[in-house]
């Protein structure tokens, strides 16, 4: 049984430029969020199964369709990544005008880092097959996956994302009971 530290170790290259992508474009998007928050208000929801599953669908679509771009060979990754990234940091820059920063901290904060994370592991699953082809041309050898080769890095962008989205059930779990 392989650890997720030598999928990590096996994979840093990929997992670092997803995170980079999206935390760059999270960062883009929360710099340019209005400053006037006019015609945005917060409703408040009742923490239960109904919006368990509502965090969760959405974060799942998201993750979803940044570790789809693994059957593009990567490409599509690039793109949904700096738009996903981006409307979470405008979300987060607008939340912040109309609570606060305080307020947004407290709502945000307990599941926030782990839910970023996992966006930007599904982002990294996404571009392991981009990243294992652009290091073999620059002669770099690509490293062998666990239990056989694999020309693209397919099974270790499914492992990233299953990775990612045990992370994500967590995250919403504690958006749903804690953060609310």
């Amino acid at each position: 049984m392989e650890t997720t530290t030598a999928l990590f170790r096996r994979q840093w290259p990929a997992v670092v430029s997803g995170a980079l992508l999206w935390l760059a474009a999270f960062g883009i998007g929360w710099w340019y969020a209005p400053t006037d928050p006019t015609g945005v208000s917060r409703a408040h929801q009742q923490p239960g199964w109904d919006l368990f599953s509502e965090i969760l669908t959405r974060n799942l679509g998201v993750s979803a369709a940044l570790f789809l771009g693994a059957v593009t060979l990567g490409v599509m990754t690039i793109p949904l990544t700096l738009v996903t990234g981006t409307i979470a940091g405008y979300h987060w820059g607008q939340g912040s005008q109309v609570l606060g920063t305080g307020e947004v901290v407290r709502h945000v904060l307990p599941h926030m880092p782990l839910e970023l994370a996992c966006l930007a592991l599904a982002a990294a699953a996404g571009l392991v097959p981009l990243v294992r082809w652009a290091r073999a041309g620059l002669g770099r050898r690509p490293v062998q996956e666990a239990g056989g080769p694999g020309r693209f890095g397919f099974r270790d962008a499914c492992l990233l994302w299953g990775v990612s989205l045990a992370g994500l059930i967590v995250a919403a779990g504690v958006e749903t009971w804690v953060s609310t």
